[in-house]
């Protein structure tokens, strides 16, 4: 973005300008991303997140430094470029003796970036387009008052219900050629309109807001499974404030989904997600079952198992089509179902809580080895 990438420069620069005083450069989370003591780059700034988070500047005096954890006194003042707050910019001192120096500092900080964002347009839209996605995608308080300024310094106008959807790109290609050629594919399906839709990476993924529109329709996206993308869309939202909620149903979907396809409104993907979404919540309850059956047979035998049960109740509780699935006896199905339930401690159960009780350590187990598939 525009102000990591002139942090330090700016820093160097102001620094001079007032006598050597102590600058820092803050990004939107509070971090110091630049600063003339460099033993604090990259930590934390209460004081820098709170003047993010009220647009306000925040002074701090020696008596309050217990109240602002990373902070040292002086003033922390946001910085704006086309009326969205990109930073903070703080300087040392004592707040009512460097009252006009920490005014000067903001308003050449402010005029610096916004030259910057100016010779640089294609680099500001672009910076601030990521800006509003990330404000989007996991809003806090200073963030949503940021973006209605960035939505109309940036002309968007949502039309809802907005959809939120998170794309997967086929294994083994890199993140910059996925985006170029799933924003290629979009395009063409109508996806890509730049005052109705946002899109950018999040976590080596692709993620588009796409209002609803009569010329196109969000089932059209299922045509890109047929490339090798995992599309996964969340609730439609009927405000800015849905979006969050969409995005982690997206996501949980792309995470745990082993369909190409998924939209929550189908029935049984939002069952699939529920039971995920379950997984996730009891992780500590559902590892103490799955540790139970690492221990008696080992990670391998576990896996086999698993698998084994897993496809028992898929057969609607079949021995004979679950062991055809398998390739094993009928007789080796249901010892293997047996000991599964033993030693999870859950055969006395009545039947449905023995199958939601596997679903979720299948679910558990499955998100295991994809995480552990990913780390090498």
């Amino acid at each position: 973005m525009l102000l990591e990438e002139l942090a330090k420069d700016m820093v160097e620069v102001t620094s001079a300008l007032i006598g050597g005083r102590t600058i820092n450069i803050m990004n939107t989370d509070g971090m110091i991303i630049a600063s003339s003591e460099h033993h604090r780059i990259g930590s934390y700034h209460q004081g820098a997140r709170e003047a993010m988070r009220t647009g306000k500047v925040v002074n701090i005096r020696k008596d309050q430094l217990d109240r602002y954890p990373g902070a040292k006194e002086g003033c922390n003042i946001p910085l704006r470029v086309n009326g969205a707050i990109i930073g903070v910019v703080g300087i040392f001192g004592e707040p009512d003796e460097i009252r006009d120096v920490a005014h000067l500092l903001e308003v050449y900080a402010t005029k610096y970036y916004q030259l910057e964002a100016m010779l640089r347009p294609r680099l500001s839209e672009s910076a601030l387009r990521s800006q509003l996605l990330t404000n989007l995608l996991s809003p806090t308080g200073s963030s949503l008052s940021a973006i209605q300024s960035l939505t109309e310094t940036l002309n968007i106008h949502f039309d809802f219900p907005v959809y939120t959807v998170v794309f997967s790109a086929p294994q083994g290609l890199a993140l910059e050629e996925n985006i170029q050629k799933l924003c290629s594919r979009l395009e063409k399906l109508g996806f890509q309109h730049g005052q109705r839709d946002l899109w950018g990476a999040v976590d080596q993924r692709l993620v588009l807001l796409c209002s609803s529109e009569e010329s196109r329709s969000i089932s059209d996206l299922q045509q890109l499974t047929a490339a090798g993308y995992r599309v996964s869309i969340g609730t439609p939202c009927a405000s800015l404030r849905e979006i969050h909620d969409a995005y982690e149903q997206a996501s949980i979907l792309d995470a745990s989904s082993p369909k190409p396809y998924n939209n929550i409104r189908q029935t049984g993907t939002r069952c699939s997600y529920v039971l995920s979404r379950t997984a996730i919540s009891e992780e500590a309850f559902l590892d103490g079952l799955y540790q139970k059956l690492l221990d008696a047979f080992g990670p391998e035998d576990c896996d086999d198992l698993l698998k084994s049960i897993g496809a028992y109740y898929e057969c609607g509780k079949s021995v004979t089509l679950a062991a055809q699935q398998r390739f094993i006896h009928k007789n080796t199905l249901q010892y293997r179902v047996k000991r599964v339930l033993e030693v999870m401690e859950i055969s006395k159960l009545p039947a449905f809580w023995q199958e939601y009780l596997v679903r979720l350590v299948l679910e558990h187990h499955n998100r295991k080895s994809r995480s552990q598939d990913l780390e090498k």
